[in-house]
């Protein structure tokens, strides 16, 4: 195997087990200036604010622009589009949706993703004299969004090969693995022969874990004896024997390496690298827990290997707490008493306990999918469908406050640190506050000339900033978290619950009887729409008109009024035959809404459209001009008495047959009496008495107790006729006389004689 071919087979082995990441330019690897130093760095830092600014409201702009498109639906119609254009969706944006290729819903996605694209901002670049000169303007900008890059000289060139190695990831029980890490660095030159390689330093603060530190004092001593260890690797100083013995290797192992340049920066991340160092450069925080291929976490290379140097029993100890999981009960505010005192079940608790163990965060682990819906629907008497994905909303719904949900949140994504940290604590291990560590290691490597710069976003004393750049240490200020206006939030929540009643009052005016121009009755109340009763009367009309089938039905109040309609066509297509039923849904919420039947009458008699003509089965109509006008004549007719709308005469009756006003059978219309609204559809009957009406027995005793009352009466009045006809003149007006065998005929006058007599 030829050298080259030995040296691409070491560094490929490092790269795999993630010893090292990619030769890439170093603006790939690091957090670089966008830019370079701007003459004016005030000048700079308000430029960024108003260019951040404006980026976040063309992004809230995007998301509302957003929301109108989706409210146009698939395949808008111009009337839809004309509405929209004046609710205030520009014409611009209208003439994007038409052209677009996947149209409005292509559009709307488009600008949804564009404004919740998490765009990476590199930070702004300033001179170390540019910040200490606006210190508050400065920290203004961090609240605003903008990360900063702080040199106290010259910034390196973003195009230089650079190679991130993580030194913990050379560490062993034995110690610094030297020989390892001096062949992965000689690779370096021969991959890359004609430039100098930058060699960037991670895993500072993980690899004194790793060598044995268990207070501050020895995390600091051994981070720095492995900055000196790679800084006389580059550099080619000779290394200390007692800082070779600190690192368990020998003074020999650390033969310098021509072709390199020794750095220390925060790391960027890149869709190039899959490199995750177990602490992010010269930084105080160790990453003690990393993700598990199946569900959990397990322990960093960094932890196992300290508690194996106190004792294999105590390793064992880290992955067993690591595999018992996050326990609800140690969370603050929301544990199993609380949860039972909400409502849930021991069953319940036991999914929860049992989700939390596996890893899942807390939102997963009270989402319907968890819970199921019997703990949901029927012990908390909410709908599971509202926490399909996420169960904090749940939480909330029960009785939590958003700050203990809070809490507890951050609780279960910490939970594994937490559990590691406090296994490491017990077996006397501290681990070392951030920032003094980073500045404590910081300091003696960049005076040996390594590029050095730290992460201080959370470095709240700024003295402690300026001691550092005066060290020649660069500072990388990450953007803080924009914060929201206590005072904004408190007006928008104002503005949306106005919205909402809003909304709510025009919904309600939808509801309002005899709908006015005001949305109000005629005694100035909101209307509520009247239901019709369960068990309710109607009447089926069928009839043809122009040849296709037409069944009516109608159901009515109790008081006889009409309700609601149905419209049924006999084999029409389906969508004529749905746009029907659904006009007949609509008429008949309006019925109940308050909309008088005349005003439908009105509008809806004598339309003109097809299938129109001849009308059969119906006694009133003959023929139609459309199917509507059909129908609303026959309501007319049925129940508004409009019989100026039939084309036959008044002398027809409900069942169709003729009767004369004066054929003696009834003198005129007679309205249905009281009762027999109860009984009888005032639509079939047309509003009159039917002949065969049953009327109920109290009315009837009522009527027949009348009606004998009145006989009497007029017996009184009336002469007694006998029942025999008179022998003159053959009239039935015979009447008695003083004698029972002698009769006197009104008629004729005659005297009549009998020999039987009369009786």
């Amino acid at each position: 195997m030829s050298r080259q071919q030995h040296a691409d087979k070491v560094f490929r082995d490092a790269m795999q087990s993630g010893r090292v990441s990619p030769v890439l330019p170093l603006e790939t690897l690091v957090l670089l200036p966008q830019r370079r130093f701007a003459a004016d760095g005030t000048a700079a830092l308000r430029e960024a604010m108003d260019s951040r600014t404006s980026e976040r409201l063309e992004k809230e702009a995007r998301l509302g622009l957003a929301d109108l498109v989706e409210q146009l639906g698939v395949a808008p119609k111009n009337a839809e589009l004309a509405e929209a254009l004046n609710a205030g969706l520009p014409a611009q944006m209208i003439e994007a949706g038409i052209i677009h290729p996947e149209g409005f819903p292509g559009l709307e996605r488009w600008l949804r993703s564009s404004a919740m694209a998490a765009d990476e901002h590199l930070p702004i670049g300033l001179e170390a004299s540019q910040y200490l000169d606006v210190p508050t303007l400065a920290d203004h900008a961090l609240d605003e969004g903008i990360s900063l890059s702080v040199w106290p000289g010259a910034v390196p060139s973003g195009d230089m090969p650079a190679c991130a190695v993580d030194v913990s990831a050379f560490i062993s029980e034995q110690g610094l693995e030297a020989s390892l890490l001096h062949d992965t660095l000689s690779a370096l030159p021969q991959l890359v022969p004609d430039e100098a390689v930058v060699v960037v330093l991670h895993g500072v603060a993980a690899g004194a874990l790793a060598l044995g530190a268990t207070d501050e004092a020895s995390f600091v001593e051994n981070g720095r004896a492995l900055c000196e260890a790679l800084a006389c690797l580059v550099s080619g100083w000779k290394l200390s024997a007692e800082t070779a013995a600190l690192l368990g290797a020998s003074v020999d192992d650390f033969k310098p390496v021509s072709g390199l340049r020794l750095a220390a920066m925060p790391l960027r991340a890149s869709d190039e690298t899959e490199f995750a160092p177990t602490s992010d450069g010269l930084s105080g925080e160790i990453a003690l827990v990393q993700a598990a291929e199946e569900a959990g976490a397990s322990p960093s290379p960094a932890a196992i290997t300290a508690l194996l140097r106190l004792s294999p029993e105590a390793a064992d100890e880290l992955r067993s707490a690591l595999d018992a999981g996050c326990d609800l009960d140690r969370l603050d505010g929301i544990d199993s008493d609380a949860l039972k005192a909400r409502g849930f079940s021991a069953e319940a608790i036991i999914r929860v306990r049992n989700a939390l163990k596996e890893g899942l965060p807390l939102g997963a682990a009270f989402s319907r999918w968890v819970l199921g819906d019997d703990v949901i629907a029927s012990r908390l008497k909410l709908a599971p469908e509202s926490f399909d994905t996420d169960g904090r909303p749940l939480l909330r719904m029960i009785g939590f406050s958003d700050d203990e949900i809070a809490a507890a949140d951050a609780a279960v994504s910490a939970a594994s640190e937490t559990i590691a940290r406090e296994v490491l604590l017990k077996h006397g291990i501290t681990l070392p506050v951030p920032r003094a560590f980073e500045f404590a290691v910081a300091v003696p490597l960049a005076a040996s000339g390594a590029l050095v710069c730290v992460d201080a976003s959370d470095w709240e004393e700024h003295d402690d900033r300026t001691a550092a750049l005066e060290a020649g240490i660069a500072l990388y200020l990450r953007a803080r978290d924009r914060s929201e206006d206590g005072a904004a939030s408190d007006r928008m929540n104002a503005i949306m619950e106005l919205a909402e009643d809003l909304h709510a009052e025009e919904a309600r005016a939808m509801t309002h009887t005899g709908i006015g121009a005001d949305g109000l009755d005629a005694t100035g109340k909101p209307a509520r729409r009247t239901r019709l009763p369960d068990r309710r009367k109607g009447y089926i009309q069928k009839s043809t008109v122009g040849g296709h089938k037409v069944y009516l039905h109608t159901g009515e109040f109790a008081d006889g009024a009409l309700g609601e309609i149905f419209i049924d066509m006999h084999k029409e297509g389906a969508a004529f035959r749905s746009l029907m039923n659904n006009f007949a849904i609509a008429v008949s919420l309006g019925l109940q809404y308050g909309v008088p039947l005349d005003e439908y009458v009105d509008a809806f008699v004598f339309t003109r459209f097809e299938p129109a003509g001849e009308v059969t089965g119906n006694d009133r109509i003959t023929k139609a001009t459309s199917i509507l006008d059909y129908i609303f004549r026959e309501l007319a007719i049925s129940y508004l008495r409009r019989d100026d709308l039939a084309e036959l005469g008044d002398d027809v009756s409900h069942d169709g047959l003729g009767r004369g006003l004066k054929d003696g059978t009834r003198e005129g219309p007679q309205p249905l009496p009281d009762e027999a609204v109860q009984f009888i559809s005032r639509g079939f009957s047309r509003g009159q008495l039917p002949d065969n009406i049953v009327i109920l027995e109290r009315k009837r005793a009522e009527r027949d107790e009348a009606a004998s009352a009145s006989a009497s009466e007029e017996d009184e009045d009336e002469e007694d006729y006998l029942g025999d006809p008179c022998p003159n003149c053959s009239s039935f007006t015979l009447m008695a006389t003083g004698d029972e065998r002698v009769a006197h005929c009104a008629t004729c006058n005659e005297p009549t004689r009998s020999e039987s007599g009369f009786n």
